[in-house]
């Protein structure tokens, strides 16, 4: 692997739990699986060893997810709680304005000809 070729990966799971004895403190982890295409256990390794050395120990910041409504400006936890609200608060006094576009007619459909068979009876 080379030292500016990035590695490319999927996030398989996050979580969160709370540290005993301390009210507001909290772990979060992140586990990723790697697509790498031909990395090997020794390129592994020194790659867990670079990333101890960067993140290990180090002061981070982690900004809060808001989606904002872009007429008022509120805040929301989700993007659809914050579609939800610009429907029904801002969206409320304004009439829709469909328009009904014409759909194509399908073609009528074939009816099958019937094999007509002779029954013989006995």
């Amino acid at each position: 692997m080379k030292a500016d070729e990035k590695i490319k990966g999927v996030v398989g799971e996050i979580g969160l739990e709370r540290n005993e004895g301390k009210f507001n403190s909290f772990n979060l982890t992140v586990g990723l699986v790697l697509k790498t295409g031909g990395l090997t256990y020794a390129q592994g390794e020194r790659l867990i060893v670079e990333m101890r050395k960067e993140l290990l120990g180090k002061m981070v910041e982690i900004a809060e997810i808001i989606h904002l409504c872009p007429v008022c400006e509120k805040g929301f936890n989700t993007m659809q709680g914050m579609k939800q609200h610009v429907r029904m608060v801002h969206d409320k006094g304004k009439k829709k304005e469909t328009v009904k576009a014409e759909k194509p007619k399908a073609a009528p459909k074939k009816k099958r000809a019937r094999k007509k068979t002779s029954r013989k009876k006995t």
